[in-house]
Formats: C-alpha cells, sequence, structure tokens
C-alpha cells in the first residue's frame, strides 16, 4: 500500500519498500526550506502493515490535532503540522490501496444510501426515453375578436338656422358700430365745447 506525501500541491508516492525524509536535508524526499523546519525533521515508513510517521528529534516538533506527537499511525488522510502546532508547514500523508486512496469517514450511512437511492429513481422516471420526442407545450392563443367602428353622426345645421345665425352676428356688428361712432360724436361735441369755453374766456379778458 504506496503513500501519498502532499506538501503545497505536491505529491509525492512512496512505495512501501522505501521510506521518505522530510526536513531541509538536500536529500530529502520532501524538501522543506523554513524556519522551524529541521534537517532531519520527520520520517515515513512502512512497518508492513500500516505505514506511520515519526519525529526524527526535531528542534520544533511535529504536531497532530495542536499536539506535539513522537510517532503517528497514518489509518487514513492525514494532515500534520511541522514546527508549530497551527502555523507550522501543513504535510498531508493519504495512504493508496488498489481501489484508490483510503477512505476516511465517507461511506454513506444507510439511511442516506436509501435516500439517494429514490432521488436517483425519480430522476430515472422523469427523463425521457430513448426514442420518444418530446412536445412543445401548446400555447393557447387567445381568440380574436372583430372590433366593430359605430359611425359617428354628424349633425347639421338647416339653412334656416344659418340664416338666423347670421342676422344675429350682423345685428351685434352694427350695435358695435353704432356705439363706437356715438362715441366718438361725444368726444368731439366735448373737444368744441371746450375750445369754445376757452376763446369766450380770452375775449372777455
Amino acid at each position: 500500500m504506496p503513500l501519498n506525501i502532499i506538501y503545497q500541491g505536491i505529491e509525492v508516492a512512496v512505495e512501501e519498500d522505501s521510506t521518505a525524509l522530510i526536513g531541509s536535508d538536500a536529500a530529502a524526499t520532501i524538501r522543506i526550506v523554513r524556519p522551524g523546519i529541521s534537517r532531519k525533521h520527520a520520517v515515513a515508513s512502512f512497518d508492513g502493515t500500516t505505514w506511520k510517521i515519526e519525529d526524527a528529534g526535531s528542534r520544533n516538533g511535529t504536531f497532530a490535532n495542536g499536539e506535539r506527537v513522537q510517532t503517528t499511525v497514518i489509518t487514513g488522510p492525514t494532515t500534520l503540522y511541522l514546527g508549530h502546532p497551527t502555523n507550522g508547514e501543513a504535510i498531508s500523508f493519504v495512504p493508496l490501496t488498489p481501489e484508490g486512496p483510503a477512505k476516511k469517514d465517507t461511506e454513506q450511512a444507510p439511511e442516506e444510501e436509501s435516500i439517494q437511492a429514490e432521488i436517483d429513481s425519480f430522476v430515472l422516471a422523469a427523463e425521457p426515453k430513448v426514442g420518444e420526442r418530446q412536445k412543445a407545450p401548446e400555447t393557447a392563443t387567445a381568440p380574436t375578436t372583430a372590433t366593430h367602428v359605430q359611425p359617428t353622426s354628424v349633425a347639421y345645421a338647416s339653412d334656416a338656422e344659418l340664416a338666423a345665425l347670421t342676422r344675429a352676428l350682423r345685428d351685434q356688428i352694427s350695435s358695435v358700430k353704432g356705439l363706437t361712432w356715438s362715441v366718438w360724436a361725444m368726444i368731439a361735441v366735448t373737444a368744441v365745447l371746450a375750445v369754445m369755453t376757452m376763446f369766450v374766456g380770452i375775449l372777455g379778458s
């Protein structure tokens, strides 16, 4: 069962008959040149049954779940921190099985499996069968109604009404003209009387 070691997105697979040195040493399998990382910080090895990670006597330690550890047995995907419990260099270990990476707490519960089965059956039932054509939904067409325009009746005046209206307008115009001439006549008489009064006064003096 090989071990997959992941650091900063880089994956290195280690076979069962090999060991992997982790540290800042130039010969390290996983080289980490960072403050707090010893030249030989940790070693990954396979004991015939499981993989284990052992601290190689590093100065700043190896941590799991916030606690400093000496040996960690890898039974599933595991992340350790080197040099500091929270801000150290995070490195992940994933044991590989013939079927792929070992699963950890990923099995579905029986209830979840039954629910998933019901969802799958519903989806399959809803999908159209091969060879069937899906009919486009018919669009309801509103009935067309004809619009009738009622003719508008226009009232026309008779000749007698037009004649009466013409006479009324003529009388109004005549009265306005007469009023205007009478006003001018009054103004003229007043002016003549004023001039005569002035003339008589001058002669008397």
